[in-house]
């Protein structure tokens, strides 16, 4: 808008033409003279500040009539993305780059909302004009797509964690049933455009499925563990009756919380979901430990199918993983034999990285649940991408900050454990003998659960073991009133439920429990089947937790360390990878690529040998700041001087100013 004059000479408010902001070439023919610039046709053009009405322009020839308008590649060129090939919207790039930084930092928020944001900078500037949610979501899925198929051609894998290849400590699994969608968005049938790149296309797991389901003997599904029952504890189960299409995400993340692979939903949490993620992973890397909410459940019935599935038994050289903190609420002997702090060479993996990423994952469900099928997959992909660049990213500086905070952990867990050990009068050899016991305690098959009371006897050691922790907790962990009083609400249940059981358990007892000092959480009452012994089960379940951490965190530090050491090698790995790429004569020589398109991939390419340059500068000067003597290859340390010095590298610039 413009202030012109009327026919009487008053201001009035007028539509001015504007052009396109775009170089305009000085010659567009051979003919003497200068060409006239004229205004081409209308467009759209949407930036960060909204909505603009704009003109392309146009020169025209006046001697030979040829005429110059700016075509697809050369807005493309000066950072402008058409909706079509008829360019009738534009929109800047910078509008998909805010919106991507978006849907990672705040993954609930729609599109529709970032619309609204953008039409209200436009009236906020006074212009008008409305900005249509399809085409804008459309065409930002185009621009993703090439910016994937930019990184396909510099082999850039968006899926995988540097510091875990080749070896990965481990793997963590876990579904997310908040990641159901509605039947009803049904839309238009049309492929993603990420088709099996994140998420498992549907009809490769359902064959799966069916073929696990089809051969493998359905043995009965006990769900519960200790006073736990668990809803992912199943093998099989029957589709939702509800009127939802997918009904959740299965993921797998390593243990940075990098996600690696997925698949939808459509049965519920049942076996054969990770088992098919399992084997996805088992092609990529070394994978030690596979992590799970119910491992103990999981991992029979891993054994089973392999009985019938022998091409899966490599499957098994993985070792099962019960995540740390879900631990607490399964059986006593089945968190000493399952536990992740029971599992050597595990170090300070807890197993509950995965959900993070569900939290991350929940978010983005409140829009995806409305999209249609490929634009749910495609926003979910999308998404997945940032995340891992993300994570990525500060990748060296989270391995340092946790060697820095295990080190000193360490030091103060082990002079925790000698004070205690002190405290109760037991010996390094009585603590040896404690583990030793406690181990062969879980390890004991009782004849007769009913006979020995044995389930009983576990359910209230575990419901004293827990009530004692809680209370220890309840000023330790929580500073708030309001925090503490919900803390407070759930150990008066707990209590309720090991009074129940103590009275349950004396009905058939000769030797009774004592109920008010049970559940009154006297620390040194000792129940009736430890009576007798030298060390109390408490006890030395307490030695045996201690002893565990103290391993764990000691062994933590040489993983990291390991870690920090593949993480430098798989990027430099991957910067000679793209410096063969860009020197390859292919480039030239390709009848598929024109002149500029061979050009312009090598300056891909160049581009990534710079960012993977400084990327191996920073993480090196991160490393080395917080360990002593990081173990190189001898090839790493002859030239460490030129692959870190921008000066010598032909694909680097000078970044003096």
């Amino acid at each position: 808008m413009a202030v012109g004059l009327d026919s009487s000479g008053q201001p009035q408010l007028c539509e001015q033409v504007c052009l396109l902001p775009l170089p305009i070439p000085k010659i567009i023919c051979g003919c003497p003279g200068e060409a006239m610039v004229t205004t081409g046709r209308p467009v759209a053009v949407i930036t960060m500040n909204g909505r603009f009405d704009f003109h392309l322009p146009r020169k025209v020839c006046t001697l030979c009539s040829v005429e110059w308008t700016p075509d697809v590649k050369e807005l493309v060129a000066y950072n402008y993305w058409p909706s079509v090939s008829s360019s009738q919207t534009i929109y800047s790039f910078a509008v998909f780059d805010a919106f991507s930084e978006v849907k990672v930092s705040a993954p609930s928020f729609s599109r529709n909302a970032f619309i609204k944001l953008l039409q209200h900078q436009s009236a906020q500037g006074g212009r008008s004009g409305n900005i249509s949610g399809d085409t804008f979501q459309k065409s930002y899925f185009e621009f993703c797509l090439c910016q994937h198929a930019e990184d396909k051609l510099t082999e850039e894998d968006n899926f995988n964690c540097p510091a875990c290849q080749p070896d990965m400590l481990a793997v963590c699994c876990d579904g997310n049933r908040k990641h159901y969608r509605f039947k009803k968005n049904q839309g238009i049938d049309e492929p993603s455009i990420y088709d099996g790149l994140f998420l498992a296309r549907d009809k490769e797991v359902s064959a799966f499925v069916d073929k696990i389901r089809g051969s493998s003997s359905r043995a009965h599904q006990n769900r519960t563990c200790g006073m736990a029952r668990f809803r992912a504890s199943r093998e099989t189960s029957s589709k939702s009756s509800a009127k939802i299409d997918e009904e959740g995400l299965q993921v797998a993340v390593c243990r940075h919380g990098i996600l690696l692979r997925g698949l939808n939903h459509y049965r519920g949490e049942i076996f054969a979901y990770p088992l098919y993620l399992q084997q996805e992973v088992a092609e990529r890397a070394n994978v030690t430990f596979f992590c799970m909410d119910v491992a103990c459940r999981y991992w029979p019935y891993l054994n089973r199918v392999i009985s019938k599935h022998p091409e899966l038994r490599p499957l098994t050289e993985m070792k099962p993983f019960l995540s740390v903190m879900h631990a607490k609420v399964h059986r006593p002997k089945c968190e000493v034999t399952w536990g992740g702090r029971s599992q050597e060479g595990a170090g300070n993996t807890v197993g509950e990285e995965v959900e993070q990423v569900n939290s991350f994952l929940s978010r983005a469900a409140v829009v995806t649940k409305y999209m249609t099928k490929s634009g749910r997959e495609n926003m979910l992909t999308q998404q997945a991408m940032g995340w891992n660049n993300r994570k990525k990213k500060h990748l060296h500086k989270a391995l340092a900050h946790r060697y820095t905070k295990i080190s000193e952990r360490a030091k103060t867990e082990a002079d925790n454990h000698r004070d205690f050990c002190l405290k109760n009068g037991i010996t390094k050899e009585k603590a040896h003998q404690c583990v030793h016991d406690v181990l062969q305690w879980a390890a004991e098959e009782v004849e007769s659960m009913e006979e020995a009371n044995e389930e009983l006897m576990e359910d209230i050691e575990t419901a004293l073991v827990d009530l004692l922790r809680k209370k220890q907790d309840l000023y330790r962990q929580h500073d708030s009133s309001k925090t503490r009083e919900k803390k407070r609400r759930k150990l008066r249940t707990l209590k309720e439920k090991l009074k129940q059981k103590v009275e349950e358990y004396n009905e058939t007892a000769e030797e009774t429990i004592d109920i008010e000092l049970a559940c009154n959480l006297n620390e040194h009452y000792i129940l009736p089947w430890e009576r007798g012994r030298d060390v109390n089960t408490r006890l030395k379940r307490s030695v045996f937790d201690q002893t565990m951490l103290v391993r764990r965190l000691e062994e933590e530090q040489s993983i990291l360390v390991k870690e920090m050491t593949q993480h430098i090698t798989s990027l430099r790995k991957e910067m000679k990878r793209v410096e063969k790429l860009a020197d390859s004569p292919t480039f030239a020589d390709s009848e598929d690529l024109s002149v500029d398109a061979s050009d312009g991939l090598k300056t891909v390419c160049i581009r990534r040998v710079f960012t993977l340059t400084n990327n191996i500068k920073e993480a090196v000067a991160t490393y080395t700041a917080v360990v002593e003597n990081l173990p190189l290859t001898e090839e790493d340390n002859e030239d460490e001087e030129d692959e870190f010095s921008c000066s010598d590298s032909p694909y680097s610039e000078s970044d003096e100013d």
